[in-house]
């Protein structure tokens, strides 16, 4: 049932004011209105007009609907100038954009809308942008997402606040009012907006079929599917808040940094009262799949050495009773950072020349060299984390690499030669640990496995005047 228009106009405003509120936002912060001309974004940059906020507005021209969308840009601005607010405009093509990167045209609308919307809240320092979703807009939300297939979060539909990665923030203030009462509420303010043809169209997209179709044959069984679904989206959304406080107990139980890599604890994983979505919820920000989680799940207790690639260029390792992953997001997902930047092997030399003396960095390991008299005073390091050599035994500059395939060196205190993979191998060393492995050469000869061991043939003797020694720090 329609609210009388002296209630639908207390409700829309206070709706507005209070989800304003527990944004944070207040009168004095400047806002911004992403204005389509429609009437959800026309209500609601007229509403906070009269509630006394500093408002702008921005409005994107996809120039999809022809004279259409010209006519929605005209009516913008005539609002606008009622309105005495100020306006920016941007045309997209947005066909083309779409086929350059392979989306549909609605995500293709969404990036290059988000894409300005932060360009614009840096330049003119909004303090978020309000974007009119509306409740009708929550159902159908909720309802393409279990069309589609979705877990907990999917059936939360639209969130009232949300922080993008760029950090533009996002309020919906409208997300508790129907379409209808807002359509009540301008026609009671006497103002008139835009339609969109192609919304009364059940074959333009599978939201209009979800709108034209199944709601009013789901209101045939429950006249009040619409409050109903947008309470249940509302209840769920709590029983987010708890899951997550959930995972992010278990990730503190089963993840663990160890240097440059992210480890999940297997048997620990296994202790979790729902084993398989927690290690989704720890994988899927790193673009893994539920495919892909549900096939490392049936291999947790295969052979080590299996990697498995995300859609974003993450790499995971089965290793020695755990998953291993070169993501430091992994462990910090609970307070939501900005994710840092995967490591890079772009950019990285096939090798460095090392320092007479010095210190030197090569892919983010320092190295300290230094030489020195060998008199009666001097003491020969016995850490693996320090190489010592007869200064004259050596061809200089020393250089640093990373080891390769087949790398062979002549071990001090053995005889003959050895694969240094098989070196790795006994130290129960990971496939990402090998392949960031350094080793140091003097010529063609590789003279230290960087923090493990030495070569013979260079070592310290009695005849030795001079010694260079290189220390990981």
């Amino acid at each position: 049932m329609t609210m009388n228009c002296e209630s639908v106009n207390m409700d829309l405003l206070s709706s507005i004011r209070e989800n304003l509120s527990l944004a944070g936002l207040t009168p004095e912060q400047p806002l911004a209105v992403a204005l389509s001309g429609g009437a959800d974004s026309t209500a609601l940059l007229v509403a906070l007009c009269q509630l006394g906020y500093k408002v702008e507005a921005w409005h994107c021209n996809f120039e999809l609907r022809g004279v259409e969308s010209d006519a929605d840009e005209a009516a913008c601005r005539r609002l606008c100038r009622t309105q005495g607010v100020g306006l920016s405009v941007k045309h997209f093509r947005t066909r083309s954009y779409a086929t350059r990167r392979g989306v549909s045209i609605e995500m293709a609308a969404r990036q290059l809308r988000y894409e300005w919307f932060g360009e614009l809240a840096h330049e003119h320092a909004v303090a978020a942008v309000c974007v009119a979703h509306h409740r009708d807009d929550q159902v159908e939300t909720l309802l393409q997402n279990l069309i589609r297939g979705t877990g907990l979060r999917g059936l939360n539909g639209m969130r009232r606040v949300s922080h993008r990665d760029d950090g533009l923030m996002v309020v919906r203030p409208l997300l508790d009012v129907a379409r209808m009462d807002i359509e009540a509420w301008l026609t009671e303010q006497n103002i008139t907006w835009q339609t969109d043809s192609t919304n009364r169209r059940p074959d333009a997209a599978q939201r209009n079929k979800i709108r034209l179709e199944l709601l009013p044959l789901m209101q045939q069984i429950n006249p009040n599917i619409r409050e109903t679904l947008a309470a249940t989206a509302s209840r769920l959304a709590e029983a987010t808040a708890l899951f997550d406080d959930a995972v992010a107990r278990a990730r503190e139980n089963v993840v663990v940094t160890e240097g440059n890599y992210t480890t999940i604890d297997i048997a620990a994983l296994r202790h979790t009262a729902a084993p398989a979505t927690v290690l989704y919820e720890l994988l899927s920000p790193l673009g893994f799949t539920g495919e892909q989680t549900a096939d490392i799940m049936s291999h947790l207790d295969g052979e080590a050495g299996h990697v498995w690639h995300s859609r974003s260029g993450e790499r995971l390792l089965r290793d020695r009773g755990k998953l291993v992953t070169e993501s430091q997001f992994l462990k910090c997902q609970a307070s939501k950072p900005e994710r840092p930047p995967r490591p890079s092997r772009s950019g990285l030399r096939a090798e460095d020349n090392l320092p007479l003396e010095g210190l030197a960095e090569y892919d983010g390991v320092k190295i300290l060299v230094r030489r020195q008299a060998v008199d009666v005073s001097f003491a020969i390091p016995r850490e693996a984390t320090t190489a010592c050599f007869d200064l004259e035994r050596l061809t200089l500059p020393l250089t640093i690499r990373r080891v390769r395939e087949g790398d062979r060196f002549r071990p001090f205190g053995m005889s003959g030669t050895r694969l240094i993979s098989d070196l790795l191998t006994d130290a129960k060393v990971s496939l990402f640990e090998r392949e960031r492995q350094l080793v140091v050469c003097s010529g063609d000869e590789i003279i230290w496995v960087v923090g493990r061991r030495v070569a013979a043939g260079y070592e310290i003797s009695s005849a030795t005047r001079h010694a260079m020694t290189l220390h990981q720090v």
